[in-house]
């Protein structure tokens, strides 16, 4: 049956006050709103004559908020919102499902719904006292219909009335990308432009057009017109450049177009177009502009700025550092100073993470040769030469390095976190300990800090490991839980100084005290494998049963088949097993 016939039937059987009541208080599962959707909303106009549709809206609006995928809310939305004459919020929604439809998302049913509300808005478009913003719905209802011709229709209508110009400009774009008419497109978009003359965006959607359509000549004096709007539109200056270089004109005719004077100031033509070229990623023709302005120009900071920053993105970091060095005592303002900057950090971060990479990889005089092209000012780039030549043995470059960072950067946590690793290569740990104190003292949260803090604890607490080993198997478990306890003031993250208090405890039939100390083990060494057949035998001795076998079992599992220094606990621990299961 007909879906027009279904709403007519539907509408005379149920009566209009009746009708209201039910979508007023209604509260049907999800289905049946997808079913009654498109019926109850195109008949709002009957039940609340005067009245605000608000309650309505709300209510779907609250339906998708729940459902976000059932797209016909979305339909049925869209028409709520044009009965009620809320034109921008239907074209919300109506680009949302033409994004949608671009992807194929809408199904069969969806469409329908679309269709429905298409083909009774499209009669009272006819009669409307809001014909240009209905008209622009209608372009967009027609697009996700996929009726181009009737999409480019409507668009024309709408471009006859005052209308948003950012909702113009959007569906001009929609509905041309899709239909690849630029003859169409450029006279709408003409039309659209007679009425918002000063409208940037739209003259250039109209010259992308005309570039789209081969008409270059025209499209070079659309982008000249925007340039009369705004001079300093870079979009338009580029596009200029751009096409009139690719009709071979020569550089005056290029600057005359874009500039419009015979005699520009070409600092600032220079500097302008090395700087629009380099955002455009062209490096080789900003390059040329760049270093035509530093050589005319040479006290202009800005021109070595550029270069630097261009010879950067080229790889070239010896020559971006070099050319930098001579911004550093022409930048005269803050903006410049700060790009300064900016650049300098960037030429060192480059390096030092390639070095630190040739470092890993064990290249260290290969990562010295990088770092040549850094600031040799910057901290990061004077640790990891630091780092580099210690690993080559050149100690004495090495303190050398480290005593300028600490005297260009006396306040700096990672300066000292620098020292305090050198000296625990060397085993000084004495002043290792001074400068990672220091360094936490400056900021408690350096992770480098405190992962050497951890490395030092860990040194000095071997120290105590084979007195604690040596007390424990000359059965003196008194001493060697002494000796355990000392170490473990240093150092808490040691398993196993934990390891050697649970076997003292076992020795002394402590099994419930020892087990604590075994899942601490655990945790900080999941590779540990004795620690399970010792947990089997503190439970077994603690008459556990289960958890015993759960622990001898997980034993033999993990034991590897050739280790027989474990024969006798593996052999203990099947014995076990075997009383414990009878």
């Amino acid at each position: 049956m007909n879906l027009k016939l279904c709403c007519l039937i539907m509408i005379l059987t149920i009566g209009s006050s009746a009708f209201a009541d039910a979508i007023i208080n209604r509260s049907p599962t999800r289905s049946s709103a997808i079913q009654n959707s498109s019926i109850i909303f195109s008949n709002y106009d009957s039940i609340y004559k005067d009245e605000s549709y608000n309650p309505a809206i709300k209510e779907i609006q609250d339906k998708i908020k729940k459902n976000p995928n059932d797209y016909i809310l979305y339909v049925s939305l869209v028409d709520l919102y044009i009965k009620s004459k809320d034109y921008d919020n239907a074209y919300n929604e109506l680009v949302f499902l033409a994004n949608l439809a671009r992807q194929n998302k809408l199904n069969s049913t969806v469409m329908n719904y679309v269709n429905t509300v298409y083909e009774h808005n499209k009669k009272s478009a006819k009669y409307s006292r809001n014909k240009g913003p209905l008209c622009l719905d209608l372009s967009l209802l027609a697009f996700i219909l996929d009726d181009k011709e009737s999409a480019e229709s409507y668009i024309n209508i709408a471009s006859n009335y005052s209308l948003n110009s950012n909702l113009l400009s959007n569906t001009l774009k929609i509905i041309f990308d899709s239909t690849g008419n630029l003859e169409k497109a450029v006279s709408v978009c003409g039309k659209v432009i007679l009425k918002n003359p000063n409208d940037i965006d739209l003259r250039k959607l109209k010259a992308s057009y005309l570039v789209q359509s081969q008409n270059f000549d025209a499209a070079i004096i659309e982008y000249a017109s925007i340039l009369d709007i705004n001079p300093n539109d870079e979009d338009s200056k580029y596009s200029i450049y751009n096409l009139l270089s690719q009709k071979g004109a020569d550089e005056k005719e290029i600057i005359k177009q874009i500039y419009k004077t015979d005699k520009p100031n070409y600092e600032i033509v220079y500097s302008e177009f090395a700087d629009m070229l380099l955002n455009r990623e062209d490096f080789d023709a900003a390059e040329h502009y760049a270093d035509i302005l530093v050589n005319s120009f040479p006290n202009n900071a800005k021109g070595y700025i550029l270069l630097s920053e261009i010879y950067m993105k080229k790889g070239k970091l010896r020559e971006s550092y070099d050319v930098l060095t001579k911004a550093r005592d022409k930048a005269d303002s803050n903006e410049l100073i700060a790009k300064y900057n900016v650049l300098l950090a960037k030429l060192s971060d480059e390096p030092v993470k390639e070095a630190n990479s040739l470092i890993s990889a064990g290249l260290y005089q290969q990562a010295l040769d990088v770092l040549d092209s850094a600031s040799q000012e910057n901290l990061y780039v004077i640790l990891t030469q630091a780092r580099a030549n210690y690993l080559l043995n050149n100690k004495q470059a090495t303190f050398e390095l480290l005593n300028k960072s600490m005297i260009l950067y006396p306040k700096n946590s990672d300066v000292y976190c620098a020292f305090g690793y050198i000296y625990l290569q060397e085993n000084d740990l004495e002043s290792a300990r001074k400068y990672v104190n220091n360094s936490l003292k400056i900021n408690p949260k350096n992770k480098t800090a405190l992962d050497l803090q951890d490395l030092l604890n860990s040194a000095e607490s071997q120290k105590y490991i084979s007195s604690i080993i040596s007390s424990y198997e000359a059965q003196n478990y008194t001493e060697s839980m002494r000796l355990v306890d000392e170490a473990l003031k240093i150092n808490k993250k040691d398993s196993t100084l934990y390891f050697y208090k649970a076997l003292n405890y076992i020795a002394q039939n402590n099994y419930a005290a020892s087990t604590a100390h075994l899942y601490k083990c655990l945790e900080l060494d999941k590779n540990n494998i004795q620690v399970y057949f010792y947990l089997g035998l503190a439970f077994d001795n603690l008459s556990e049963s289960e958890n015993a076998l759960t622990y001898y079992r997980k034993f033999i599992e993990l034991l590897p088949k050739d280790d027989y220094g474990e024969s006798e606990k593996l052999d203990y621990a099947k014995a076990r097993i075997s009383k414990l299961q009878n």
